[in-house]
């Protein structure tokens, strides 16, 4: 009876993982502001100085590097950043943004 109550426990717990985790829903930004506030500013920081992830403003290393370099790393990821699940139209608006701030 333990053994039939925990299956159950286990399959009503990844039932409940599977579908919180497909059930959200898509978001697409209009602007490079929105998607740099929703997607990168926690960890980058509003004014791009860097809090969990580096700055990335007009001082740093970044700043200097080509757009590909850029591409590369948000589609992909680098280091401890995860790669960005973003449109190519959302990655675009979120570049031209950043480089707009310098």
């Amino acid at each position: 009876m333990k053994r039939n109550n925990l299956t159950l426990s286990l399959i009503l717990l990844f039932s409940f993982l599977f579908l919180a985790c497909s059930d959200s829903a898509v978001v697409e930004y209009s602007n490079g502001q929105e998607v740099y506030e929703a997607r990168c500013s926690a960890c980058h920081g509003k004014d791009f100085g860097g809090r969990v992830g580096p700055a990335i403003d007009a001082s740093s290393n970044a700043a200097i590097m080509p757009e590909s370099y850029w591409i590369q790393t948000i589609t992909k990821g680098k280091g401890s950043m995860p790669a960005q699940r973003l449109t190519e139209d959302e990655v675009t608006l979120v570049i031209e943004y950043i480089f707009s701030n310098y």
